[in-house]
């Protein structure tokens, strides 16, 4: 038994592990707080001296390790090794390191130098990249790669790439991820009169006066592509909050335009609109919910491009172009199970991800008709640039 015990442990990449016990005030993953809650029992707690639910260290790094088991894998499963190339023929790592690449974080010193201390770091391990999230992200790499530098209006019949063992066409991978954002049910609705900020900055202080002159501008007028739209589409776009709204407008380096406008517009009729920043938080130390795991954190990596800053220079055009056919796709093809299509997209800010923006897919006469204006809520600045 002692030498079958021995063996998981090395299994695990785990070597000599103090006899202490803790309590789960000393981690944040809401995963370990409820293990240690379920399986543990009243005792002190060698790391703050209170009296709480503890267990022992090695039930929490056997708990822990259950996950390194789960997503990584000894390189010597899958890797070609070389010694005359200094190893593994692949990036490997540590058990510690891939244990944080999970988003496991100690800040107690002690605690995280007991549980550093009680790994093998010797012993190396590798991503094989078998998880769904892997395969779907290498789909969406691909499908940008794609429509950027391939086909940008003929793609949709055709199979391009692979995901996982499935050859899919590109339709078929926007409408798994038209899947997955129901399956998280990933929909706010937007009631009637709620406050809707929208910005522009401009030349002069004359331009804006009325609603026609900050909405989503005229098709003629909209000659430069946004994320969400190309150039000759209009769509509205804004925030929930004027905060929001001035970052997602201002451009500090163009001092073409030294004015901004900040006007409020009221939808006149409750909106619809795919949220992206509902994705759920799923723990890798979560067991229950692995599958689950997998799905969220694909939609995660799929965001964190989706909004991620781009340099309006003459390439602007190219990088926005997968943001905008995933947006006409989710427009025209994303329906309520009462068949109500959606009305546009909340995502986070490229400039504050804490903070959210929105855009509407109305081109300026829809505004006009769908949004109603008050002109006592236009504030007009001028900005001040810094030398």
């Amino acid at each position: 038994m002692v030498m079958d015990a021995a063996m998981e442990a090395w299994d695990r990449g785990l070597s000599t592990i103090p006899d202490k016990q803790l309590c789960g005030k000393h981690i944040a993953d809401y995963a370990i707080r409820r293990f240690i809650k379920r399986t543990g029992q009243k005792g002190q707690c060698d790391y703050c001296g209170n009296t709480r639910v503890v267990i022992q260290l090695d039930t929490l790094l056997y708990f822990i390790t259950d996950a390194l088991l789960h997503f990584y894998t000894d390189p010597a499963n899958f890797m070609s090794y070389d010694s005359s190339e200094g190893g593994y023929l692949g990036e490997v790592e540590g058990p510690w390191e891939m244990l944080e690449n999970l988003g496991l974080n100690i800040p107690d010193k002690i605690l995280w130098d007991d549980l550093y201390n009680s790994f093998d770091h010797a012993t190396p391990w590798a991503d094989q990249q078998s998880a769904l999230s892997d395969f779907k992200y290498e789909g969406w790499l691909h499908f940008k790669h794609i429509v950027k530098h391939q086909s940008r209006f003929l793609f949709i019949g055709k199979e391009e790439f692979r995901v996982g063992h499935q050859t899919i066409t590109a339709r078929d991978f926007l409408k798994q991820i038209i899947g997955d954002i129901r399956r998280q049910r990933m929909l706010t609705q937007i009631p009637t009169g709620t406050a809707l900020y929208r910005c522009r900055q401009h030349l002069k202080m004359s331009e804006v006066a009325e609603a026609s002159d900050i909405c989503a501008p005229k098709a003629e007028h909209a000659v430069n592509p946004n994320r969400m739209s190309p150039a000759g589409i209009a769509m509205f776009y804004g925030a929930l909050n004027a905060e929001t709204a001035k970052l997602e407008t201002f451009d500090r380096s163009d001092r073409t335009k030294p004015f901004l406008s900040q006007a409020i517009f009221t939808p006149k009729e409750d909106l619809l609109l795919i949220d992206l920043s509902k994705i759920p938080v799923i723990s890798p130390f979560d067991q229950e919910n692995w599958e689950l795991y997998d799905r969220v954190e694909f939609l995660r990596r799929f965001l964190r491009e989706f909004s991620a800053p781009i340099s309006r220079d003459s390439y602007a055009h190219i990088e926005y172009v997968p943001t905008q056919i995933i947006t006409e796709f989710l427009r025209y093809n994303f329906k309520r199970r009462d068949g109500k299509k959606i009305d546009g997209i909340i995502y986070p800010s490229s400039k504050n991800r804490s903070l959210n923006a929105l855009v509407l897919f109305m081109d300026h006469y829809e505004c006009l008709k769908r949004l109603d204006f008050d002109t006592s809520n236009l504030v007009q600045e001028k900005v001040i640039y810094l030398k």
